[in-house]
């Protein structure tokens, strides 16, 4: 129906039938009652247009003022008025228009609007009326620059902090990582399924697998530390982190994380090309009471004795699944640092049990 019999006044005709009053005016409030939404419509061979209640809320002025072309057009923003202040023109040539831009109100606040019109023709094929639909989309406006806020700072953390953002899909293999073929020289081809292993230290691979393999198996974080052979043919050591993005039903829907370049250093805190220091379970030097590492078979005994997870103890201990597993792998090829290994006994401890290392007996755990 005629967006102008949406906004006049009902007639002695519209009264005498509740439905089309119904159908015209109520229908119309009950959409501008949002707040959201305002009409028009024009003879476009004048200046004067009719606006209903909801377009003059918009706008910001007073429904008793007359409305014209050219103050909708007045009130677009100075840095919007070159693309967009032909509108009219453009309806009177018979096109539509489709147009978002910003406008400033008379109380000096700014709004984005979205303006759809179309002009119609008379029976002289002659452009002679025109009607409008207006959108108030400043609320999308600024959740739009929130987000794209939020976008900018995360990128620019990124940028001072990582030398590498990486994404992985959901089952762990290689998706988004051009970073990482700059840093290695390696192809997209190259890097997918564990091909991006190739660019580690041949002594870190299993280590870094291993790691990879278990925080994808358990969904849990991942924090690692190897050394990457750089296009530019020297290694450096690299801590990688990443965590999985969840769907609403808990499944994996990507993996995302950097690697944080540590210049100069390993692992285990020595400078690179020092002796790194021995790492032993069975030091030949005793360590000082309640130092002592636990092996495998009482981390093993203690987590069952208190009856913790993997999950939970890596949670109590602050470390990975994979850490637990290589603690309780008496043939895990993998060295924990001494400071992880003595994190997890200390979690242990605080659950209720207690470490024994009597000299000439078996190491042993009780309750505390």
């Amino acid at each position: 129906m005629p967006t102008r019999s949406l906004m006049r006044p009902p007639s002695a005709t519209d009264k005498a039938s509740g439905a089309r009053a119904f159908s015209s005016r109520h229908l119309l409030k009950l959409i501008e009652d949002t707040g959201k939404v305002g009409f028009w419509s024009a003879d476009l061979r004048s200046e004067r247009l009719d606006a209903s209640p909801g377009l003059y809320r918009i706008l910001g002025l007073d429904p008793a003022s007359e409305m014209t072309f050219g103050v909708g057009i007045d009130m677009i923003h100075p840095e919007d008025q070159a693309t967009h202040g032909d509108q009219i023109s453009v309806l009177r040539s018979g096109q539509p228009v489709h147009r978002e831009f910003r406008i400033i109100r008379p109380d000096r606040t700014q709004r984005w609007i979205l303006h759809h019109a179309e002009a119609l023709m008379g029976p002289d094929g002659v452009v002679s009326h025109g009607m409008g639909v207006v959108f108030d989309v400043t609320s999308q406006h600024d959740t739009l620059n929130a987000l794209m806020q939020r976008h900018d700072r995360l990128n620019a953390l990124i940028a001072a902090t990582a030398t590498v953002f990486w994404i992985n899909k959901a089952n762990g293999e290689p998706s988004e990582m051009p970073q990482w073929m700059a840093l290695t020289g390696q192809s997209h081809t190259e890097m997918q399924g564990f091909g991006w292993l190739d660019a580690v230290h041949p002594e870190d691979r299993p280590r870094t697998q291993a790691a990879w393999v278990t925080a994808v198996e358990h969904t849990a974080p991942y924090n690692t530390d190897y050394r990457v052979l750089c296009a530019d043919g020297i290694y450096r050591w690299f801590n990688a982190r990443g965590a999985p993005v969840l769907n609403k039903d808990g499944s994996v829907r990507e993996w995302v994380g950097v690697c944080l370049n540590v210049p100069g250093r390993n692992r285990y805190g020595t400078s690179e090309g020092a002796p790194r220091p021995p790492v032993s379970r069975h030091p030949s030097i005793a360590p000082p009471p309640g130092e002592e590492l636990p092996t495998p078979g009482q981390t093993r005994a203690a987590r069952a004795f208190v009856g913790l997870s993997k999950e939970d103890l890596a949670r109590l201990a602050n470390v990975s699944v994979s850490t637990i597993n290589r603690l309780e792998d008496p043939n895990s090829p993998i060295r924990t640092r001494s400071e992880t290994a003595i994190a997890v006994r200390r979690a242990l401890e605080k659950a209720g049990v207690e470490f024994t290392f009597d000299h000439g007996a078996k190491p042993g755990v009780r309750e505390a």
